[in-house]
């Protein structure tokens, strides 16, 4: 399996967490998570996974600004309903790095550790994504702007040409170069431009 070279130059977040500490894996509890960690939970690598990953690292590190952050130790809350449009995605990929699950999560053990309910939806938060601290009940709150990095205006009539079923690989080739190549500059041109990724602390 191999993945675009610039995967390895996304943000990545090494995260404390007390389940795995106590279950012995890994034994510090320390666990590293990289972009190609979302691509292969959602199958795919796109604007909204890419989204999805700045927005819930930038909302962790304001959460905890100087320590590392604890997966485990903060509701999920998403704008909509889980069905609308790209919302179970995102709430996928931030479940992945925070540990909250639904009803179906992990229930706890001897009540600690508990990671089920800690994912909402039709939050009302008024942002896409955002994350609570159960301890303090501090919120990040983050809002994405992917049009500040618009595609290609090729990448357009290649996707058209391709789901109309053409026979030429160049087509599909063009396709699939120009998509990762916005989500490359998602990630990593633009990754800490502030205005892409806004982070509002209550």
């Amino acid at each position: 399996m191999s993945f675009p070279a610039f995967f390895a130059d996304a943000p990545a977040i090494t995260l404390k967490d007390p389940l795995a500490a106590f279950l012995g894996a890994p034994a510090d509890g320390l666990i590293t998570y990289r972009y190609e960690d979302a691509v292969r939970l959602a199958g795919h690598s796109c604007p909204t996974v890419a989204g999805v990953w700045l927005m819930t690292l930038r909302a962790l590190r304001a959460l905890w600004p100087d320590s590392m952050p604890e997966r485990g130790a903060a509701q999920v809350l998403m704008a909509d309903d889980q069905t609308d449009g790209v919302t179970g995605v995102m709430a996928a990929v931030a479940g992945l790095l925070t540990g909250a699950a639904g009803p179906g999560g992990f229930k706890g053990i001897a009540g600690r550790f508990c990671r089920a309910d800690l994912l909402r939806f039709d939050s009302g938060t008024g942002a896409e994504l955002a994350l609570r601290r159960l301890d303090t009940g501090r919120m990040a709150l983050a809002h994405y702007h992917p049009e500040l990095v618009p595609a290609d205006p090729e990448m357009r009539p290649r996707l058209q040409a391709v789901l109309a079923g053409s026979d030429d690989p160049e087509d599909h080739a063009r396709f699939t170069l120009l998509w990762q190549e916005r989500v490359k500059r998602i990630l990593v041109d633009f990754a800490d431009q502030p205005d892409l990724v806004r982070i509002e602390v209550r």
